[in-house]
């Protein structure tokens, strides 16, 4: 991993609806590390090997934009009418002259 291509994991630009996918090389304080999760402040770090997690913020955290995979979430809204959708065919189900 090249230092001129690392940015802050945190100015990494992405769609509302998209999430940073674990498994990824990351650096923190210069020191090379495996992150496990990607929370929406945060992520999980593992140091080396065998060595305890770590909670890390997402600031200190250098990336390679190149090497994130990144997976499009359902907007809320979108889940919201597919609740809304169930529900209507729930009542349709109970009362079938309505």
């Amino acid at each position: 991993m090249s230092r001129a291509e690392l940015v802050r994991l945190d100015s990494v630009e992405m769609d509302e609806d998209d999430e940073i996918l674990p498994d990824f090389e990351a650096e923190v304080d210069g020191r090379r590390v495996w992150v496990t999760a990607v929370l929406e402040r945060t992520a999980v770090i593992e140091p080396a090997p065998g060595e305890p997690k770590i909670l890390v913020n997402r600031q200190r955290l250098m990336v390679d934009p190149a090497h994130l995979r990144v997976r499009h979430l359902a907007s809320k809204e979108a889940a919201r009418r597919g609740r809304e959708a169930a529900r209507q065919l729930r009542l349709q189900e109970h009362n079938p002259a309505a």
